[in-house]
């Protein structure tokens, strides 16, 4: 489902461009061509004979695209969001792999069925968005929720993070900075990340973040906040993890079917059939049904008639592969092993454009999260439908449209556009909250513990002063 690098809308938006693009040159030939050329009076008869059949097609994308964006309209005006802010203790001795056990225990609904996405009785699940964000280099920890899991995001932090404090905020993407983004004094550069291969490889993960002769772990996320801390004063970067849980049906079968493929067995040892095999199906169904009838074994199975390729039962020795292809395929297995999210992920570099640099806001950032790449599985990259940068033909309202965009679209915490599949493990590596070995002072953290009550501690009811 979510498993293509493509956006689907993106896709079907330019599917219905064509077909309305052809449409219109269809019915201007038909108004001023003359009839006389044959090519075009057959054009014509074949229009004005079958408009019911060819007409509805796009009418009806046209429909369920207005329909599709009202309903996840509505969806997102009946669930009211909120901004938590999480500031972690300064002395967390507590790795990524801990991160897992708070994604885990979000992933908790069902996937939506065809009834609730068409009728909209509930469009979307819930989607939570996982942000880093650096206010003129004081590195924040943020997460906007549905109002209605509140108590369950701050159950599931708790439990991992007993000495963490969590604040309600207001949402700094418009607190602090101006609204209208870009404007005069200040610039932007955004972008969509996407992966780099398919989704069913993972990118490199936290257990893989280590020292080779000490074992110790090195923290992914100390570059990110390094460079976050860096920037300066009238200049922001915010990076967003938006998610939402996915069913092992909608992508299990893709990781099989892609491991199947790297080990040869081709689609899952299924039978393939040619045109006549399925038509001979067709026409042995009725003997069989009348033989039933006349108290015969039916064979509802029908002979494998016009079969071309018999199934692939061969014994696999995974030795046959490359050191590179026993590495996908042993990544694979990990990865389809752990529960997933549907996930979009974006940052946004803005400032006032006297002191906008993208040596450190852009530059900087994207060598921190390239270090999440593997050359032999996966990584992330700028996706170029998003990416604001115009090179050629009406370049400045072609990169302001851009920039309103990319603004827009995290400020919404929208899911419409680069999405890919994560699992926890993924998740857990590029957001959770930095152990005591990240140094930097800017990041935001509790200094000191709360004590809490004895539990034998007497306490006086003002009656008994009285």
């Amino acid at each position: 489902m979510l498993l293509k690098n493509t956006d689907p809308r993106h896709k079907t938006t330019i599917i219905l461009g064509g077909i309305t693009v052809l449409l219109l040159i269809l019915v201007i030939t038909m108004m001023f061509i003359n009839g006389d050329i044959v090519f075009f009076s057959v054009l014509q008869d074949t229009f004005k004979n079958l408009w019911w059949v060819i007409l509805p097609i796009p009418v009806w994308k046209i429909f369920y695209l207005v329909w599709e964006e009202y309903i996840d309209l509505m969806w997102a005006v009946a669930t009211p969001r909120i901004t938590l802010e999480i500031i972690p203790p300064a002395d967390t001795e507590k790795g990524p792999k801990i991160m897992e056990q708070i994604f885990h225990g979000l992933h908790t609904q069902s996937s939506l069925n065809k009834f609730e996405i068409y009728c909209g009785w509930r469009t979307n699940q819930d989607k939570f968005s996982f942000e880093i964000a650096s206010h003129e280099g004081s590195v924040h920890f943020y997460i906007n929720c549905p109002a209605t899991t509140r108590n369950n995001v701050e159950a599931q932090i708790y439990a991992q993070y007993p000495d963490t404090e969590i604040f309600q905020v207001e949402d700094y993407v418009w607190s602090h900075t101006p609204k209208n983004l870009p404007n005069v004094e200040w610039d932007v550069w955004g972008t969509t990340l996407k992966l780099v291969s398919e989704d069913q490889l993972p990118i490199r993960t936290h257990k893989h973040f280590k020292e080779e002769i000490t074992g110790v772990m090195i923290d992914p996320l100390s570059s990110l906040t390094e460079v976050m801390s860096a920037i300066g004063k009238d200049q922001h970067v915010w990076f967003q993890i938006v998610f939402t849980p996915l069913h092992e049906r909608d992508w299990h079968p893709q990781s099989m079917d892609y491991i199947n493929k790297l080990i040869g067995k081709g689609e899952s040892e299924k039978t393939k059939k040619s045109f006549f095999g399925y038509l001979g199906e067709f026409f042995v169904l009725p003997g069989n049904i009348l033989r039933g009838m006349l108290v015969e074994e039916a064979e509802l199975i029908a002979p494998e008639m016009g079969s071309t390729e018999e199934i692939v039962k061969n014994d696999f020795n995974i030795n046959k592969l490359s050191p590179d292809e026993q590495e996908r395929v042993k990544a694979v297995y990990e990865n389809i092993s752990k529960i997933a999210f549907g996930t979009t992920m974006r940052f946004v570099y803005t400032g006032k454009r006297d002191g906008f640099n993208k040596a450190l806001g852009v530059a900087g950032v994207m060598g921190a999260i390239k270090q999440f790449g593997d050359t032999n599985l996966n990584a992330l990259y700028p996706d170029p439908r998003s990416k604001t940068f115009a090179l050629y033909g009406f370049t400045d309202s072609r990169l302001a449209f851009r920039q309103r965009r990319v603004v827009q679209n995290f400020r919404d915490r929208s899911f419409s556009q680069g999405k890919f599949v994560f699992n926890i493990e993924e998740l857990a590596t590029v957001y959770h909250f930095p152990d005591m070995s990240v140094k930097s002072p800017n990041v935001s953290r509790v200094d000191a513990k709360k004590g809490s009550a004895p539990a034998n501690l007497p306490i006086e009811f003002e009656s008994s002063l009285q």
